[in-house]
C-alpha cells in the first residue's frame, strides 16, 4: 500500500513537471510569434510588406510562433 502511494505520488510530481515545461515551451512559442508579427509590421513601411492584425493571424502566431507568421507571409505572396 505504502509502496503504491510512493509510485503514485511520483508519476504525479513527473506530470506536473512536464506539464509546467510545456506550458512555459508553449508561452515561449507564442511570445516568439507575437515578436516576429510585430517585427513584420514593424518592417512594413521599408518592405512593403504587412500582415493585417486580427483574430486569425493572433491565433495562428499563437498557436504556430514564428513558423506561422512565416507560412503566412508565404500565403500572402501567392493568395
Amino acid at each position: 500500500m505504502v509502496t503504491g502511494l510512493l509510485v503514485a505520488g511520483f508519476l504525479a510530481l513527473v506530470a506536473v513537471i512536464r506539464l509546467r515545461r510545456a506550458i512555459g515551451t508553449a508561452a515561449a512559442s507564442a511570445a516568439m510569434g507575437f515578436t516576429a508579427l510585430g517585427a513584420v509590421n514593424l518592417t512594413g513601411l521599408v518592405t512593403g510588406v504587412t500582415l493585417p492584425l486580427n483574430l486569425f493571424t493572433l491565433l495562428v502566431c499563437t498557436v504556430l510562433g514564428a513558423p506561422g507568421v512565416v507560412s503566412m507571409l508565404v500565403l500572402q505572396l501567392f493568395w
